[in-house]
Order: C-alpha cells, then structure tokens, then sequence
C-alpha cells in the first residue's frame, strides 16, 4: 500500500466522517482504508427519493493519480449504470484529476441518479427511456427505490 494513497485516503474518510455531504455515508470494509463501502441516499429530485443505494468503492496505490472503482452493489436501474453496477461517469475515467477527492467523487455519484448522462450510457434501455418516455423510465426507477429499502 502507497503511503501517500493511504495518507490522503485517511484524511479523505476523516472529512467524509466528519461533514457528510447530504445522504451520504461510508465506512471502511474491513478496517481497510483502501476499500469503502457507501451508503447513498437518493436525492430529492424525482423517482430516486426514498431510496437507499449500496456502493461500494476501491482504490489502488497510484491514488489520487489514478480514479477509483465505483460500483453500486444495490440492483440498479440508470443510464450510466451497467448490469454488474459498474458506473459509467468521465470522471472515473479519461477526464479524472487527482485533485478531485473521494467526497467530491460520491457527490457526483448521487447527483447522476437525477441527470444522467445518456449520450454515454451504460444501459441503453434506460437511456433511451429516459429519453423517450420519462413516465415509464419513473416507474421501473420506483421499483428499485422500492427494492432498495430491503
């Protein structure tokens, strides 16, 4: 483990302990530093309030040079979000910054839950209903909120 991953990584969590941002919660798996796993509420902008999203997130030592592995581990139904609950997002990719933090990162996360990006989708069926019938694209997103608080 890289002293300097592990070194920003524990002030990263201290701030996220200490000022969540809104809906926003995390622990360590494990005692690891390098491995949280988060709890996102839904914000309240639509069909993804009340609900209550498992997400787990892993770093590797060429952290903050190099983005972490996000993935909701909560059934997820979302444009940016693929079947195994990967999260398609630029930021965990090609236009990542390594002064971006952890927090920054998860806050991004939730805020996608309301403004997909569908010109990048992960899932295309979800994109295109969110594009095409935003009435049907509500309903199978209420019934993961649903799913969500077992």
């Amino acid at each position: 483990m890289s002293i300097f991953a592990s070194t920003r990584l524990l002030r990263e969590f201290d701030e996220l302990q200490r000022d969540p941002p809104p809906g926003i919660y995390g622990v360590l798996r494990d005692n690891n530093i390098m491995i949280w796993d988060v709890t996102i509420c839904g914000p309240d902008c639509g069909p993804w309030q009340g609900g209550t999203f498992q997400l787990s997130v892993e770093f590797n030592d060429d952290y903050p040079q190099q983005p972490p592995i996000a993935k909701f581990n909560s059934k997820m139904y979302h444009p940016n979000v693929f079947g195994d609950g990967t999260i398609c997002l630029d930021i965990l990719g090609y236009n990542w910054s390594p002064v971006w933090s952890a927090p920054f990162l998860l806050v991004a996360i939730q805020s996608i839950l309301c403004d997909p990006f569908v010109d990048s989708a992960a899932n295309f069926e979800a994109a295109r209903l969110f594009v095409t019938d935003k009435r049907a694209y509500n309903r199978k997103v209420a019934e993961i909120v649903e799913l969500s608080w077992t």
